[in-house]
């Protein structure tokens, strides 16, 4: 499944690129969209190894107990891209990338279904 999100999200930045190039109006807003749609990728992908780590623990492969700061990372990096925006209000649109914030957590919902609806 995460090979699947990253090429929905490869596709979604790509097409926004033609629009900053053919709309220099909306430009902002195609770089805040590939912005917050790269970072929540990279936070899918992080919760999602961090997952791996906890069950493998669970499950007695590891013998080390998993302990860290997941949800601070992902935290993180989000409020990372917020501020570039709002440091940068000429490259990236703030709206554009609190709400594409959010892409990669739909996206997966979206390919856990089509992948559970194959399945049937």
């Amino acid at each position: 499944m995460q090979k699947k999100l990253w090429i929905v999200a490869l596709i979604i930045m790509a097409l926004c690129f033609p629009v900053s190039a053919l709309m220099p109006q909306h430009r902002d807003i195609a770089h805040g969209i590939i912005l917050g749609t790269g970072v929540s990728c990279l936070n899918v992908l992080y919760m999602a190894y961090r997952i791996r780590q906890v069950a493998s623990a669970a499950a007695g492969e590891r013998k080390k107990r998993v302990v860290g700061i997941g949800f601070g990372v992902r935290l993180g990096t989000s409020i990372l891209a917020v501020v570039l925006a709002i440091e940068f209000p000429a490259y990236f649109h703030e709206i554009a990338v609190m709400a594409s914030l959010v892409t990669g957590q739909f996206l997966l919902l979206i390919i856990g279904i089509i992948f559970a609806l194959q399945e049937k």
